[in-house]
């Protein structure tokens, strides 16, 4: 029986997956070696990726591809901005790093792409993600209105969910895509985050501090 392809995207982009999930700043955060202020500083940083995507998106809507990832119950670029507000981050920078990625998704110009950043970013919320809601009300006494972007309960039952959206991307080549492209840019998005991230270890390096 053929692996499905959700099974061998997931498996194709394995390596370079961990490699990010692992980078300083990710792991210093979600142990408790930062602050309210670098967690704010993320959010900066999505504050901008997800509004193009989001655009991305409703643009590739009606496309017989894309079409069935699109959900707005997945938008997340209002929500940033209001925990970006409870956070009191609207005056914190944005790296060069975002800056070339949301450039990067402003020229996406294939579905199977814009497919790939989607999967990279919601599934990944859905999943690693809602740990990081959770250590940041832990580490940092974060309170919900500062946490909603981890919000998904509009969605139903998270596994469910999840469950039926690797169906979609089992399902690609059967609306024509190309799943070769979904698995490239793929890696390309994960790329692109750890960039991202990479960025954000240099910019609080001096901040972290051991925990006991």
């Amino acid at each position: 029986m053929n692996e499905p392809f959700s099974a061998r995207l997931k498996a194709s982009t394995a390596t370079i997956h961990d490699e990010v999930e692992h980078t300083t700043f990710m792991v210093d955060l979600m142990e408790g070696r930062l602050d309210s202020r670098a967690y704010a500083l993320l959010l900066k940083q999505y504050d901008v990726i997800y509004a193009v995507l989001e655009s991305k998106s409703r643009e590739f809507a009606d496309d017989p591809v894309f079409a069935p990832f699109h959900d707005t119950h997945l938008f997340r670029a209002e929500r940033i901005a209001a925990d970006l507000a409870a956070l009191d981050g609207g005056d914190l920078p944005v790296m060069p790093s975002s800056d070339a990625y949301a450039a990067h998704l402003a020229g996406l110009e294939r579905p199977e792409q814009v497919i790939a950043h989607h999967y990279t970013r919601y599934l990944g919320d859905l999943s690693g993600g809602q740990a990081i809601g959770a250590l940041m009300a832990r580490h940092y006494a974060l309170g919900p209105a500062a946490l909603t972007m981890w919000d998904f309960s509009a969605l139903g039952k998270t596994k469910p969910y999840k469950d039926a959206y690797r169906r979609l991307l089992d399902g690609v080549a059967a609306t024509g895509g190309d799943e070769q492209i979904v698995v490239d840019e793929t890696i390309e998005a994960f790329r692109l985050n750890g960039a991202l991230l990479i960025d954000l270890t240099d910019a609080t390096e001096h901040r972290a501090v051991p925990v006991a």
